[in-house]
Parts: structure tokens; C-alpha cells; sequence
């Protein structure tokens, strides 16, 4: 027994012996670890690894249960030329030392743990990197001198396992185009030093979050001499608490800071495409459902060349629903399909979607892996070869040849039942083929035996486009277009709605008046171009040996001849447009006869549509200017419109005439058997000679002048009003503007006013009729379509004045017309 106790007491005055020793040990080591000799040779240590320069606060060490350090405020700096300060910083950083490193002059850290870094990365255009350390070079900021220099000459920091929390990193990689941030939660990673790192991330941001997990090879971030550096890394993403993705990252990279020398195979499932852009901001991806790839990507640049090359050594993609209206309006897929097993193996796609609502199919092939790099990557300067076969309820079209290369061929053909134009006009029954070639590296492009058939045209011809033909090297455009058949009032497309009053809206100006218009786009093209067109149905009439040639060369702009022949009339005419650079635009024209649509031109002169029809032009015109409002003040010449059979808007013609009028003409559209108007333009005003309209109901003749840039008005008019037979008329003068008229009765010299009644009688039954004089002037003698109707006729009777006046039974349109001479003054 005696011999049992003297063993407990040796027992425990040994344990008591070992831990008093390992104490004074401890006491004993921390006194001989000096923290500012420490922080001073790991400073100058990283800086001399780094080439940055490193910021420490007080060092502390700590020795149970083991030797451990602990700093606050680090910081490392950014990059010569960084957007920051400091690349790296952090609350506070604490590791674990290992003891018998610090007696090879090594600080070894492990269990390095980083509270709320804040972390920069940004790449530039060239692929430099703020995270390559570099000890010297056009990255290093750190400029130690010659004592720091000597203290760190035998020190060396490294580091085993990291572990960061809640860090802030945001990124600027200017070579990819990516910007933007995120919250990391955790970084964990182990071995470190080792050779093959493990790598533990997560993180989230505004839209949902995602974690990275997997190994690379050793981590040398001072420098780029690797081979073969493997990567096994996946990723997976979440949004709204619900996973969207994964994508699994194996290979190799030799130099992953300047992204070459990679042979990766990715594979990914994505629920949303959108989903994962809004992690990666500034890629702009389509929304695409339920997308599969797995492709093997290599770089094929040379390993002494700037940038990286990506070449495809295999492809598979397979996805759901994808809008593509970015690309195409109306466009979506329901699925697309793209498969090459190798490199040399051909490219096959297979698609199904709606275009515009109605059903489509795609199949076809693009040649090899190989080929397909080898366009993309030149631009087209190597051939590739297609055949892709487009089908569905609005059609087909076949595309098979060769792109690109020093010859390329290509053949078209295409048929639809009815294909919808952008302007809401279709084309129906329509057949169309042609063959493109291009040739010189796609330098020139003729598009030859063009043949376009459908219930609305038909023509032939060819056009030949040379990227550099035009003077100073713009692009030259050539070529001739033939057809036997052009309805043109239907390919315009269906016509402007009106309002309950006949009249539509003038259309938003993408203009102001005093912006400069783009007459320097017509010295970015040339063209020589002839059109012809056998018979042509426009604005209701039948046109016949329609001709026109347009040339334009250094900005000058030449439509001549302009011609063909109508019924009743010839069309003929020239225009030119000078924008010659250095000068002031100038245009021009001579207009023999021209047609055109009424509600064309007057939203060209940005008013709404008072009447509707076929305008005959006439006149010659010069101006000068960069803006609207120049164009206008300088116009100078004499022009002539008139229009017979057309209609025009009651309330537009009540706005002029005044009040009395509208109320008895209505606010419809009304029937015009006649109009037309003659004026001489100088000095910006257009002193209108002849004014002359006619309906069944009303007669209007005057003359005035028109502010060419104000639009004010000053017109003399003198309206005749029938209804059932009887009529009156009084003399206005028209004041304010176009858009705002202003009439009131017009004395004359003496004072008074001519005001007369149309009362008719057995001799004296017809109202003068203005068409003839008025349609002489408006087209300058040229010739055109007559009035299809007679001119109104006065009749006497019942409902003559003593009607007017006194019979209170009148008809209703009696007492209109007895309002309107209330309303004029005349009755009391």
C-alpha cells in the first residue's frame, strides 16, 4: 500500500511538474517572440513575394493551446494603376504559426481566418489582372528598400488552409465584358499549399445565391509558369429559394490569368439561362428554358499571341422554350437541338417554335466542328458549308451551299401561302429563288436570277453589292429589277385609321424642326440602280411602263427619269438631293406630272389628313438647308396639287370655314368631286393664286398666301353652300394657322359684303362650276382624270326663299341652310 501512494504521489507531481514546465515553456517562447520584429519580416516578406504592399496593425501572439497570431486592419494594394487603393482588405486576420517553421525562417500559417474582407478584382482589355502577384513588373507597388530588403532576404510567409467570411468581392473584367458583386458567406480553403487546393465557396446577391466546390492544382499566385494546371470545379445556383442550375467545370488551363492555353469540358443544366445572367451582370443571355450542354472547349491561339481562341472539340445542346423576339420579333422556340460529336463531325441543328403565331420547323447542317471554328474565327474568310431547311404553316425556305471563303454560293428558294409584311401588307402565293455568290473574302456579292412571283408583284432581275466599289471605298450597290405585274396599294399596306370625322392624326416627328436631318447617310452608300415595271396598280388607277433610275454617287442623290403612263395622264418628273460634304444640301425637282398619296404627303408636312386620294403634283422646286425649317424658308419655284373623286373631312372643312359651316357640311368624310390649288414659293411664303374645291354640297374659290415655316394663313375665300337646291354664299377671310384656322366674313373695299343667294329659276339653274379653271391651273396645263359627277344645280320651288324665310315646315335641310345665314349674319 505504502508502495501504491508514493506512486500516486509521483504521479501527480510529475503531471504537475510537466504542465509548470510547459507553462514557463510557453511564457518563455512568447518572451522571445518580439511581435514588431514578426510583423515586420512577414511585411516585408509578402512585399517581396508579392510586389505589393502590405498594411498591418498591431501583431499579438498567443500561445495555448497553440502558437497563434492575430492582426487587425490588413490590407493589400491594388495593381500600378488599379481603379483602388487597396485590393484586399480585412477587419482582422488570425492564424495559426507553426513553431518549428519559425526556426527556418518561415511564418507558416494555417487555419488563416479573414473577418469581413472586402475584395477588388478587376481585369483590363489586355488581360491584366490585379490578382497576379508579381514580385517586379507593371503590377508591383511595393518599393522596399535596401534594409527591408535584407530583413526579408531570409523569410518566406506560407500559408496552408484559409477560411474567409462574409466577404464583399465585386469585379470589372473589361476582356469579358462581366461587371459586378456579390456577398460571399464562406471561402474555405484547404491545403493550400499543397498540390492539389480544395476550394469551398458560397455566396448570394440580390437574386439568389450559389456555391462552388471542387480542387485545382497547386495555387502559385506569383506566377504563370504552369502546365497542364488541372481544374474540377461545380457550381450550382439558386433564385427565389429555388435551384435554376448547375454547371461542372474539368480540365486543364496552363495560364489561367490571361485565360489560355484551356482543353475544359463543361456540363451544365439550367433551368432559366435568365436566371444565371442576373449573377454574371453584363452578359445579356436569351431566355432559354431547360437548357443541357456539354461541350469540350480547347485554346487554339498560339501560346506567344495575345487573347485566346476557343475551339470546339465537341457539342451537345438541347433546350426548352426560348424567346427569341431580341432577335427576331415574334419569334419563339420550343426547342432547339445542336449536335456535333467531334470535331470533324457535321453540325446538325433540329428547332420547332412560331413565328408571329404560326407554327415553324428547322433542320439542317453547318459542316463540320472544325469549319464552323474556322468561319467564326475568320470571319468568313473560310468556306463553310449549309444546307438548312425552314418549313411551317406560313411556308418554306431552303438555304444549301457555301459561306464565306474566296467563293462562296448560296441558293435560295422560298414559298408561302401569305406572308405577313412589317407594314401589315402580306404577300400571297408567293414563290421566290435566287442564287448569291460572294466572292473576294466577301468583298462583292452578286445576287443574280432573282425571280419573285405572288398575287401582289412579279419580278426578275439581279443586284451586285461591293463593299468597297463606292467612291472613298463605301459600299456600291448595282443592279436592275424588271416586273410585269406591282400592285402597289396593296403592298402599302392597309391605310391609316380615321376618326368618327374622317381625319387622321399627323404621326409623332422623330424630328423637331430645327434638328439637322441625316443627309450624310447619302455619302455612306452608293447605288446605280434601274427599276422598271410593266403594269402597276397605285392609288386606283392603272399605270403602264413605269421607269425610274436612281444614281447616287458622293452624296448626291439623282432620281431620273421618273415616268410612266396613266389613264388620263403621263407621269414624268426628276429629283436630286446634293449633300455633297462641305456644303450646304441642296434639293431639287421637276415635276412634269407625279401621283401621289394624299395621306402620304401631307404626313410628310406633318398635318393631319384632311383629304383622301390620289394627289396630282406639278411644279418645279429648289431649297436649301440642313433642318425642316431651312428646307421651308428657302424653297423657291411654283407647285401645283389638285385631286378629282377623292373625299375630304367635313370637320377639317367646318375648322376653315367657321362655325355655320360645320354645322351644316357635319364632321363626316364627304365626297370631293374637285380640288386643287396653285402657288408660287418665294422668300418662305407660297402666294396661293387659284384655291378651288367642290362637293355636292359646297363650292369654294379664293386665293392667299401661307407662311412656309409658320403656317399662318391669309386666304380670301368665297364658299357656296347647296342644300336641296337652294344656297347662299359669303365672302371669308381666313386668318391663324394651318392647324388652327381662324375665318370671319371679308368686306370688301367699300365696306360691304358680297353675300348672294342661290335661289335658282327656270333660268338661271346651275351653280358655277370651279373644276375646269381650277384643275387647268393646279396642273399647269398637264392633263388628268375629269370629275366622274356633274356639278351641283340650283332649283327653285317650295323650298326656295319663301321656304328660307318664313315656312316653318321647311325641310331639314332648308332650316340647315337657314341656319347657316343666321349664323353668317344674313338672317335675323
Amino acid at each position: 500500500m505504502a508502495q501504491n501512494g508514493n506512486a500516486k504521489r509521483i504521479l501527480i507531481g510529475g503531471a504537475v511538474a510537466l504542465v509548470v514546465i510547459a507553462g514557463g515553456g510557453g511564457l518563455v517562447l512568447k518572451s522571445m517572440l518580439d511581435p514588431d520584429a514578426v510583423r515586420a519580416k512577414a511585411i516585408a516578406a509578402l512585399e517581396k513575394q508579392t510586389g505589393r504592399q502590405v498594411r498591418m496593425g498591431a501583431l499579438e501572439f498567443s500561445v495555448f493551446p497553440t502558437l497563434s497570431l492575430s492582426v487587425k486592419d490588413v490590407g493589400l494594394s491594388d495593381m500600378a494603376g488599379g481603379a483602388y487603393t487597396d485590393m484586399v482588405t480585412a477587419d482582422r486576420l488570425q492564424a495559426s504559426v507553426g513553431l518549428m517553421a519559425l526556426l527556418h525562417h518561415e511564418i507558416q500559417l494555417d487555419g488563416l481566418k479573414l473577418d469581413h474582407p472586402v475584395i477588388h478584382l478587376e481585369r483590363t482589355a489586355q488581360g491584366m489582372a490585379n490578382w497576379r502577384l508579381a514580385p517586379t513588373g507593371a503590377q508591383a507597388t511595393a518599393k522596399p528598400d535596401a534594409a527591408t530588403q535584407q530583413a526579408a532576404s531570409d523569410w518566406k510567409v506560407q500559408i496552408g488552409s484559409i477560411r474567409i467570411s462574409n466577404a464583399d468581392v465585386d469585379w470589372d473584367d473589361r476582356l469579358s465584358g462581366s461587371k459586378g458583386k456579390v456577398v460571399l458567406d464562406h471561402i474555405n480553403l484547404t491545403d493550400v499549399d499543397g498540390s492539389k487546393p480544395e476550394i469551398d465557396v458560397a455566396g448570394h446577391n440580390d437574386t439568389g445565391s450559389f456555391t462552388l466546390a471542387g480542387h485545382t492544382g497547386a495555387i502559385n499566385l506569383t506566377s504563370t509558369a504552369r502546365s497542364g494546371w488541372p481544374v474540377a470545379l461545380k457550381a450550382a445556383f439558386k433564385a427565389g429559394g429555388e435551384p435554376v442550375g448547375q454547371v461542372a467545370l474539368d480540365g486543364t488551363v496552363a495560364d489561367p490569368d490571361h485565360m489560355k492555353g484551356y482543353n475544359v469540358t463543361v456540363d451544365g443544366n439550367i433551368a432559366s439561362l435568365k436566371a444565371i445572367d442576373a449573377f454574371v451582370p453584363g452578359l445579356s443571355l436569351p431566355d432559354v428554358r431547360r437548357l443541357t450542354l456539354k461541350a469540350n472547349v480547347v485554346d487554339g491561339s498560339a501560346a506567344d499571341k495575345e487573347g485566346s481562341t476557343p475551339l470546339l472539340n465537341s457539342l451537345h445542346l438541347d433546350t426548352g422554350a426560348v424567346d427569341a423576339g431580341q432577335y427576331l420579333s415574334g419569334l419563339t422556340l420550343q426547342g432547339l437541338s445542336i449536335d456535333a460529336p467531334g470535331p470533324k463531325d457535321a453540325v446538325t441543328i433540329n428547332s420547332q417554335g412560331q413565328f408571329q403565331g404560326k407554327g415553324l420547323k428547322l433542320t439542317g447542317t453547318l459542316g463540320s466542328l472544325q469549319q464552323l471554328d474556322a468561319a467564326v474565327m475568320s470571319h468568313l474568310a473560310e468556306a463553310l458549308p449549309l444546307s438548312l431547311d425552314l418549313s411551317g404553316e406560313p411556308g418554306s425556305l431552303r438555304v444549301a451551299g457555301t459561306l464565306g471563303g474566296s467563293r462562296a454560293v448560296v441558293n435560295v428558294t422560298a414559298t408561302a401561302g401569305q406572308l405577313p409584311l412589317p407594314n401589315g401588307a402580306v404577300l400571297d402565293h408567293l414563290d421566290a429563288s435566287t442564287h448569291l455568290v460572294s466572292e473576294d473574302n466577301g468583298a462583292h456579292f452578286q445576287l443574280s436570277d432573282l425571280v419573285v412571283k405572288s398575287t401582289q408583284l412579279a419580278l426578275k432581275g439581279g443586284l451586285d453589292l461591293s463593299v468597297h466599289g463606292g467612291a472613298g471605298g463605301v459600299p456600291l450597290v448595282s443592279g436592275a429589277i424588271d416586273a410585269s405585274w406591282l400592285n402597289a396599294d396593296a403592298l402599302m399596306g392597309p391605310p391609316a385609321s380615321a376618326d368618327a370625322k374622317g381625319v387622321t392624326a399627323a404621326p409623332a416627328q422623330a424630328r423637331t424642326n430645327d434638328d439637322a436631318l441625316p443627309f450624310d447617310e447619302l455619302r455612306k452608300l452608293d447605288m446605280d440602280l434601274r427599276v422598271s415595271v410593266a403594269q402597276m396598280e397605285f392609288e386606283g388607277d392603272t399605270y403602264r411602263n413605269a421607269l425610274t433610275h436612281i444614281n447616287l454617287r458622293s452624296g448626291v442623290l439623282k432620281v431620273d427619269p421618273l415616268q410612266a403612263e396613266g389613264t388620263g395622264r403621263r407621269l414624268s418628273g426628276q429629283f436630286e438631293v446634293d449633300a455633297t460634304a462641305g456644303r450646304t444640301p441642296t434639293v431639287s425637282g421637276t415635276i412634269g406630272t407625279l401621283v401621289l398619296p394624299a395621306a402620304w404627303l401631307e404626313s410628310k408636312a406633318g398635318l393631319s389628313n384632311m383629304v383622301q386620294g390620289a394627289l396630282q403634283v406639278v411644279g418645279s422646286v429648289r431649297t436649301q438647308g440642313n433642318t425642316r425649317t431651312e428646307l421651308r424658308n428657302g424653297m423657291n419655284g411654283h407647285l401645283g396639287v389638285s385631286m378629282v373623286n377623292g373625299t375630304v373631312s367635313g370637320s377639317a372643312l367646318g375648322e376653315l370655314l367657321g362655325d355655320a359651316a360645320r354645322g351644316a357640311l357635319g364632321s363626316g368624310p364627304i365626297a370631293l368631286r374637285c380640288f386643287g390649288l396653285h402657288m408660287a414659293m418665294a422668300d418662305g411664303t407660297a402666294n396661293v393664286d387659284t384655291i378651288g374645291v367642290q362637293t355636292n354640297a359646297l363650292t369654294v374659290t379664293g386665293k392667299g398666301t401661307v407662311g412656309m415655316v409658320s403656317q399662318a394663313l391669309d386666304l380670301h375665300l368665297v364658299p357656296q353652300l347647296m342644300i336641296s337646291g337652294t344656297g347662299a354664299s359669303v365672302p371669308l377671310r381666313v386668318g391663324g394657322t394651318l392647324s388652327a384656322p381662324r375665318p370671319k366674313m371679308d368686306a370688301g373695299s367699300d365696306g360691304r359684303y358680297a353675300i348672294g343667294l342661290l335661289l335658282g329659276g327656270s333660268n338661271s339653274n346651275a351653280v358655277a362650276d370651279p373644276c375646269p379653271a381650277t384643275l387647268k391651273a393646279a396642273r399647269e396645263g398637264a392633263t388628268g382624270p375629269e370629275p366622274t359627277t356633274a356639278a351641283p344645280k340650283a332649283e327653285g320651288g317650295a323650298n326656295g326663299a319663301a321656304g328660307l324665310i318664313g315656312n316653318s315646315k321647311a325641310s331639314p335641310d332648308v332650316k340647315k341652310v337657314g341656319g347657316l345665314l343666321k349664323g353668317l349674319g344674313i338672317l335675323k
